[in-house]
């Protein structure tokens, strides 16, 4: 039995998020659906990085599952993106050692949120990034970003229902990036985020661009740790799910037994801890 590591490309504006819900499309519920389809048995189980929620989208999701019978990878990706609808992509497919997990492997990610400031609406950006009608200060919110850098209790971004143990991260790289036509992003790379904590730390970032909040405000709100002092959560159509970061496959053991067939199982106390996507 083989370990499969897929990277995925996804329109989130297609799916109530990542994990599979009842009633409700999802990414990991139509990438089983697919999977067990193509190896012809009743269900492949889907072990996704992380969850994220309906609406966000994602360049370099990773997920990894098992299955019994060989595949050639470039015959998987290419008959995956046949069968699969067209707001999936699987851009990439490899056998990696049992012991990989999407999940518990991930040593860090990197998101990015969209905007688009300009007095009128794109056509082209609609759903794909937050649309800014008036200018923001883009010098304070410059400002405000190196607050974010380091390891804090990101209690104050954390979201209603996150089930994470702690809301100890660590972020080490908090950036604007302009590029040109009005075009905006903010980049966050870190170990690990808090359910809704990339959209709210947004939130309170574009309260400073827009003058409502001073630069030194950030700071004063991670420091308070009391999710009241965050600001409004920012829309989740501008957030992508840029990359997950890992290992190198020869710093993963491939000599253990091999795990249960819904994919390898790490005992969660000796693993890092899971983050909710935003």
């Amino acid at each position: 039995m083989a370990t499969w590591r897929l990277t995925i490309e996804y329109d989130g504006r297609a799916f109530s998020g990542f994990q599979t819900q009842p009633n409700a499309p999802t990414v990991q519920a139509t990438l089983e659906a697919a999977l067990s389809h193509h190896f012809h048995v009743e269900r492949v189980i889907v072990n996704g990085s992380g969850r994220t929620d309906a609406g966000v989208h994602a360049l370099g999701q990773v997920i990894t599952f098992r299955a019994d019978e060989p595949r050639d990878p470039n015959k998987l990706r290419m008959g995956l993106n046949t069968a699969l609808p067209p707001e999936i992509s699987v851009i990439d497919a490899r056998v990696v050692p049992d012991r990989f997990h999407a999940r518990f492997s991930a040593l860090g990610k990197t998101y990015r949120y969209r905007m688009l400031e300009r007095r009128d609406r794109s056509p082209f950006s609609h759903g794909y990034a937050l649309h800014l009608k008036r200018p923001m200060s883009w010098r304070a919110i410059e400002a405000a970003l190196p607050a974010l850098v380091g390891t804090h209790d990101f209690s104050t971004f954390r979201g209603a229902g996150c089930t994470a143990r702690s809301p100890i991260r660590t972020i080490d790289r908090a950036e604007h990036i302009d590029l040109g036509g009005g075009e905006h992003h903010l980049v966050f790379h870190g170990n690990g985020f808090l359910r809704y904590q990339v959209r709210r730390m947004v939130g309170t970032l574009l309260e400073i661009g827009d003058g409502r909040r001073p630069p030194e405000a950030l700071a004063a709100a991670l420091a308070a740790r009391d999710p009241s002092q965050a600001g409004r959560t920012a829309r989740p159509h501008g957030l992508y799910l840029v990359s997950v970061d890992y290992p190198p496959d020869a710093a993963l053991s491939a000599t253990e037994a091999p795990p249960g067939p819904g994919g390898p199982e790490l005992d969660p106390a000796s693993a890092p801890e899971a983050d909710l996507l935003d």
